[in-house]
């Protein structure tokens, strides 16, 4: 592999390519079901929404071998961020491997960038348009798509911002538009102070971001969802039915907890999605034999949603969750 610009090390070899070390999180819907993420990456100039953790991202300045990471398996889902656009080539190349091999994938985009992969979720990162003000890039997301609003105080925060801008992503064929209230650091936010007025420089760096329910219920009007689904595992890997039903599991929890409900109760949600996740055990084929109770950690509160779910699809717990979560706030 030849080494890129700005790889040679002091004496002017070049710099052995880093190896891969995957960034592991447990998976939530606040940050879109991500499993692994790499901690350095050959990203993309400017300002960019992490989806893993939830603040701006930032590109390695070491040289970074992306065929390797083809070698880390996964049957929980891989995070791709931007790339810079020397090595979008390479970033199609490794999700395409990837997903042969039934990994799920979040790969990053940008409106009106070429289609992701064959299988891949693309989530539209809405960040450098909003900064730029140009509010006509966002007709620029695919048809069926899930967009991320990074809720940024002064910068995205304006109810009268989102109106317009859910109308034309809905336009557009969205699906889905989900919000990201961002963990910025002090050079994040200077960062972002080169883009902004006085006035908004004072809100991003004295006022807290709104609630994410604040957007979602915006966006609700507009017909787009809060939270993207769990994107599963395909053959040859199995399990995707188990991660479908602990999928709703942690929206429950998720929900409840957003809701202001009782944390324990929230927690226990959390834990049972936790446990179905890592069972070896085909829950479908154990409530068919009428066995459900044979999983200790299965309580009654979480057993009551995964027969919801394997009974009629759907959870009627998770229905009314989602519905007071996107409903007109008092």
């Amino acid at each position: 592999m030849s080494a890129p610009l700005g790889s040679l090390d002091g004496g002017g070899r070049a710099a052995a390519p880093v190896r891969p070390r995957p960034r592991l999180q447990l998976p939530e819907p606040g940050r879109f079901w991500i499993r692994a993420s790499p901690r350095a990456w050959p990203a993309a100039a400017g300002a960019w929404t992490d989806l893993a953790t939830g603040g701006l991202g930032a590109a390695s300045r070491q040289p970074i071998d992306l065929a390797a990471w083809a070698a880390l398996r996964s049957d929980d889902v891989w995070y791709l961020p931007p790339i810079e656009p020397a090595r979008s080539a390479e970033r199609r190349a490794l999700a395409e491997r990837l997903l042969a091999g039934g990994t799920p994938i979040v790969w990053q985009a940008l409106p009106g960038d070429p289609p992701p992969p064959a299988g891949a979720v693309a989530v539209y990162d809405l960040l450098p348009a909003l900064l730029a003000g140009e509010l006509e890039r966002l007709s620029g997301v695919a048809v069926g798509a899930t967009a991320v609003w990074p809720l940024i105080a002064g910068v995205t925060d304006d109810p009268g911002l989102w109106r317009p801008a859910c109308e034309r992503l809905a336009a557009a064929g969205a699906t889905c538009v989900q919000a990201l209230a961002l963990e910025l650091s002090p050079s994040d936010r200077r960062l972002l102070a080169s883009h902004l007025d006085e006035r908004a420089f004072a809100r991003l760096f004295h006022a807290p971001p709104p609630p994410e329910r604040d957007f979602a219920a915006v966006a609700h009007g507009f017909g787009l969802k809060p939270f993207v689904p769990r994107p599963l595992p395909r053959p040859p890997l199995a399990g995707a039915a188990n991660r479908w039903l602990a999928a709703a599991l942690g929206l429950v929890a998720d929900l409840w907890l957003r809701l202001g409900r009782p944390v324990g109760r929230g927690q226990a949600y959390y834990r049972a999605m936790r446990w179905l996740d890592r069972s070896p055990r085909d829950v479908e084929a154990l409530r068919r034999e009428g066995n459900l109770g044979v999983l200790p950690w299965l309580d009654p509160e979480s057993r009551r949603v995964v027969e919801d779910m394997l009974e009629h699809g759907r959870s009627h717990l998770l229905e009314e969750l989602l519905a007071e979560y996107v409903g007109a706030r008092p």
